[in-house]
């Protein structure tokens, strides 16, 4: 087996259960970890000449670490079709979370800001939540694996998903009143916190404007630091100042959605019959979940190409879905 096909997701179908292999990245960590490792332990004895027998506590560490990484790259989900119940097995063998297929609402793909995307299990109360890892990472939308994968994998999935719907499971929510709309006639306007926007921006564009000053509490070199934390404050305060006075509104009547601010600068209008759909993409720092964002995508009018307009951000998943009901109410 190559170590690109160790890197893809694996999968293994049989009679009653589907067994998915999502983490096989971590063996080529592995092995890179264990050449890391081997060579520093090389330096460590030859050249630093230690002595063998008091190694053996940093060598076991080291080898602890790497059968970690081989042992999590072996982790699989079960989808046991006999009994209804999805698990999570560490090692392949060592169940750590089961799900009943009656709780899971399909398999999904999660788009991030660096334009990858992998396939997640969300549970029917948490659809935009952070869901259950089922695939590696993907970059392209033709991924051969990708493909195979939708194929042979997610797609007798939730065939067998559907057997253990209830009735009031996909039912679609009335909505009566609008929580994250300001109504004005045929109007339907997102709320904005304006003042908290324009609070924060301020704040940031103070600092920002202190920090030209002799006074500066980062004194007056030109580090790498210095410059990222300007940027953030010169830049970004007026930015958060900007998006909190954009207004974006969704218009039963005209059928427009549009999007304006007082500056005019990213003004734009999209008509409801070019609207092709919602996305969630969540978004994280560091490897931290910073939050969700709902995208709506048109088709712009005269050619193939989609546009995308960011609607609203939300760090609880839990307000995404009333959200997205909102929209879709308004615009299908």
């Amino acid at each position: 087996m190559s170590l690109k096909s160790l890197s893809k997701t694996r999968w293994r179908i049989e009679p009653s259960r589907v067994t998915v292999y999502p983490y096989g990245l971590s063996y080529i960590l592995a092995a890179i970890l264990a050449i890391i490792f081997a060579a520093g332990y090389f330096v460590y004895i030859y050249y630093l000449q230690n002595d063998a027998g008091s190694s053996v506590p940093l060598l076991l560490v080291l080898l602890i670490i790497i059968a970690l990484f081989v042992g999590w790259a072996g982790t699989s989900v079960e989808f046991d079709i006999s009994e209804g119940i999805m698990r999570k097995k560490l090692m392949g063998f060592l169940p750590i979370r089961a799900i009943p297929f009656s709780q899971i609402y399909g398999i999904s793909p999660v788009s991030n800001l660096a334009g990858s995307y992998t396939y997640r299990v969300f549970k029917k109360d948490n659809r935009y939540g952070k869901g259950l890892l089922v695939s590696c990472a993907y970059v392209k939308n033709n991924d051969p694996n990708a493909l195979t994968f939708v194929d042979e994998v997610i797609t007798p999935i939730h065939h067998y998903l559907e057997a253990h719907d209830g009735p009031e499971d996909f039912k679609p929510l009335n909505i009566e009143r609008y929580t994250f709309f300001n109504v004005e006639g045929s109007a339907y306007i997102i709320k904005k916190n304006k003042f908290g926007s324009l609070l924060l921006g301020l704040l940031l564009l103070v600092i920002g404007i202190h920090e030209l000053t002799p006074g500066a509490w980062l004194g007056d070199g030109w580090t790498i630091g210095r410059i990222c934390f300007m940027l953030l404050t010169l830049i970004g305060g007026p930015a958060i100042m900007l998006a909190g006075f954009t207004d974006v509104r969704l218009d039963k009547n005209s059928r427009l959605l549009t999007r304006t601010n007082p500056t005019g600068l990213g003004n734009c209008s999209y008509s409801f019959d070019d609207f092709k759909g919602l996305q969630t993409v969540r978004k994280s720092t560091n490897f931290i979940y910073s939050g969700t964002d709902v995208r709506a995508y048109f088709l712009k009018p005269g050619s193939q190409k989609e546009v995308v307009i960011v609607l609203q951000s939300f760090f609880s998943t839990r307000k995404v879905e009333r959200f997205v009901a909102e929209v879709n109410s308004i615009i299908v």
